[in-house]
């Protein structure tokens, strides 16, 4: 009898050892989510005004983000940790902590709902809410290999943050399609953007906005303005529909079937534009096709 109560007492020691100094976080949550790590990753970076992201771990099945909140009178850390579970399902921890308060706060909350814990509560199920709305105003649709016509083209040179592609869009699209216009010179097709550069450390882009135009001996030499070809190209390809902002969410989907399918892919995207944002509209009715090139 002495024995199993010194085993018990000692089980009782661990566990308050761990609850009150080894636990990650003095709060802990779980939310799954029908996407890929990448869209997760761009919604918690994105979703808040204020939170100060201080760490990002990027692996190819899981990604772990750390975001500082301030409360009152202290700072809260979030750390988000990004798992995948299958190519459409993904699984988010995410352990909340107040340095400050920490140890009280984990002692109060053996016994009561603490003001910590309804605050980290609210905060979750609040970006909980927000992914979710954000993926019913989507969709990515994988259509396979295909190939990426060749095209002769006019464009300009962009770059930022990938989050703020769309708004680089819409400043050069009545510059290029006016100038064309102007000069008489014929589209042949829609515009589009082409990534010259990803940097995903930084979620940072450099890339093309063009108008395909037919080919001819004398072009109009305007300022901001270039000319370019590219070659019939080999690539998966995806459509997306909903606001081109987020277009980038079709991106880590291609990523993410290239590696299922073990294909080897240049992540350089280009994406195909089927409207004008300018001209509002339904967004998720918009539709770009993008296309992921396929390396030999």
């Amino acid at each position: 009898m002495k024995k199993v109560i010194a085993i018990l007492f000692i089980a009782l020691i661990a566990a308050a050892g761990w609850y009150f100094f080894l636990k990650p976080g003095d709060f802990t949550a779980k939310i799954k989510a029908k996407t890929t790590l990448g869209t997760i990753e761009q919604s918690i970076k994105n979703w808040k005004d204020g939170a100060l992201i201080t760490d990002v771990k990027l692996g190819e099945e899981n990604i772990q983000i750390t975001q500082e909140f301030t409360r009152q009178d202290s700072t809260h850390i979030y750390e988000w940790h990004i798992a995948k579970i299958h190519d459409s399902l993904s699984e988010i921890t995410v352990h909340v902590t107040d340095p400050t308060h920490s140890l009280s706060n984990r002692l109060q909350g053996v016994f009561k709902t603490t003001d910590f814990k309804k605050s980290a509560t609210a905060t979750v199920l609040e970006f909980n809410e927000l992914l979710q709305d954000h993926l019913d105003r989507i969709t990515v649709t994988i259509i396979g290999e295909e190939e990426l016509p060749a095209k002769f083209y006019a464009y300009t040179t962009l770059e930022g943050l990938q989050i703020l592609k769309a708004g680089g869009m819409m400043r050069d699209i009545n510059h290029l399609q006016g100038t064309m216009a102007s000069y008489d010179i014929a589209l042949d097709g829609r515009p589009f953007v082409q990534i010259t550069d990803w940097n995903r450390d930084t979620d940072s882009i450099k890339y093309h906005f063009a108008f395909p135009i037919i080919e001819r001996d004398s072009l109009p030499q305007v300022k901001d303005i270039k000319y370019g070809s590219r070659h019939a190209t080999r690539a998966i390809k995806a459509i997306y529909n909903g606001n081109y902002i987020t277009s980038d969410r079709a991106w880590y989907a291609l990523l993410n079937y290239a590696k299922s399918n073990n294909i080897n892919v240049d992540p350089k995207p280009t994406e195909v534009f089927y409207n004008n944002p300018n001209m509002g509209g339904d967004e998720s009715n918009w539709k770009t096709e993008i296309y992921m090139p396929i390396m030999n």
